[in-house]
């Protein structure tokens, strides 16, 4: 067992995106860094993105890069095998260990906000915010990411930041999660 592991932190290591510290974007584990399947149809979105919309994943808390890899394995799996999507649903997911797991990226169409799908990413943090905020370190990699995506052409310069109750009859992105994310210059109220 000890030994599966030790390969499997080489195969992490080797597949993360070398960007962490450069042009402040957070560090971001592929899709192969986590064992992501591939895609079963690809859809893509036109670039910049207009909206960034924040939800989170109602599951427990990561706080390891080992943590986190066994939650978004957990959600890929039952968003393709129990609701039947094509792939996982969220653009990104953020964990608690301040690492940013790539879903279906910047450019594919997800399944995380109907309606908003084509024109929107969804960022997921990993946990439950109704009653408590995440870790500074997840919220930190949340910043990083939004302003990666703009500075990297990804997210529309003036993109319009939401939350997921917004839009669809949802609690996501949990209530304390939601107020805060409220105070960020890009949040809007109205879609």
């Amino acid at each position: 067992m000890e030994l599966f592991n030790t390969a499997l932190l080489v195969a992490l290591m080797t597949a993360i995106r070398p960007t962490e510290g450069e042009d402040d974007c957070p560090r971001i584990i592929s899709r192969s860094g986590w064992g992501a399947r591939p895609s079963k149809h690809v859809e893509y979105m036109k670039i910049p993105v207009e909206y960034a919309i924040i939800h989170h994943t109602v599951t427990p808390k990561c706080n390891s890069m080992a943590e986190c890899v066994e939650k978004v394995s957990s959600i890929h799996s039952f968003h393709v095998n129990t609701n039947g999507w094509d792939d996982i649903g969220f653009s990104f997911l953020v964990g608690g260990d301040g690492n940013v797991y790539e879903g279906r990226g910047w450019h594919q169409v997800g399944a995380h906000t109907y309606g908003f799908n084509k024109k929107s990413v969804g960022i997921a943090l990993i946990g439950e915010f109704s009653d408590s905020l995440p870790p500074r370190v997840q919220l930190d990699a949340l910043k990083r990411l939004l302003k990666c995506g703009v500075k990297e052409g990804e997210l529309a310069e003036h993109y319009k930041l939401l939350g997921g109750r917004q839009i669809s009859a949802t609690k996501s992105p949990g209530l304390a999660l939601y107020q805060e994310i409220q105070t960020w210059p890009d949040w809007v109220e109205n879609p």
